[in-house]
């Protein structure tokens, strides 16, 4: 149209093609007022809540990405977390105690519109990010989904290290409620590297139990949301992460 321009830049982050604003930094989750954002320690938080067996902190910083260091000086600061004989493991409480702390991944969110169900357009979207040599990790309802079956799938949820472009596969740029997929750039740089140890050998990738369970608490459209969470809450709380 006359007078449309593009515009991209990475601080703050900001997109914007043929005039309509595509993607700005900070809309995907809650706000944190704390200053700088514990990821670290949020990570620690949620793996050992979800593991339903004891980890090392050998085991902890493997995981998440971060110093046994800084390991050791979260584990003085989570609530409901105890040590073992074979390590460190969280209480029954440290999830909602986790949920009611963690502010969201923060970062970019594009939002995309398709045709196809849901599991169709993420299966597509991520063929195309394998093309492009770029990770991604599914979360929200499809992570939930096979995590703890109930939820009819309603969006789509990617996580992705930059921002890519999927209009070549067929997906259209869209607003938030009419968005079929969201595609979020996190802040949370533990996002991917959890979900990297965690998939192991895995061709795509899912996000951890905690993550999945936050998504579709607080981005998931579906009319089942409340129940499927409460699915995959109870999964976690009876164990059923512990391999």
């Amino acid at each position: 149209m006359s007078g449309a321009f593009d515009l991209v830049t990475d601080d703050p982050h900001f997109v914007v093609i043929n005039g309509e604003v595509l993607a700005e930094a900070g809309t995907h989750g809650g706000s944190d007022n704390t200053g700088r954002a514990a990821w670290g320690r949020w990570a620690v938080q949620r793996v050992l809540a979800v593991a339903g067996r004891p980890l090392t902190q050998p085991m902890l910083a493997d995981l998440t990405g971060i110093s046994q260091q800084a390991v050791s000086q979260a584990l003085r600061l989570i609530p409901h977390v105890s040590r073992g004989p074979d390590g460190w493991t969280a209480s029954v409480e440290a999830l909602e105690a986790w949920l009611s702390e963690y502010p969201g991944p923060k970062g970019t969110v594009t939002y995309w519109y398709g045709l196809d169900d849901v599991s169709r357009q993420a299966v597509t979207a991520r063929e195309l990010l394998e093309e492009l040599e770029l990770p991604s990790v599914t979360s929200g309802d499809l992570a939930a989904d096979e995590y703890a079956p109930w939820q009819v799938p309603s969006t789509a949820l990617l996580y992705i290290p930059e921002l890519v472009d999927f209009t070549p596969v067929g997906l259209t740029p869209s607003d938030r409620l009419d968005a079929t997929m969201q595609v979020v750039v996190p802040n949370d740089p533990t996002i991917i590297q959890v979900a990297a140890h965690m998939n192991a050998g895995r061709r795509h990738r899912i996000a951890d139990p905690a993550i999945a369970l936050w998504d579709l608490i607080n981005t998931s459209t579906g009319p089942a949301a409340d129940e499927a969470a409460g699915r995959l809450k109870a999964r976690i709380a009876g164990g059923g992460f512990s391999g």
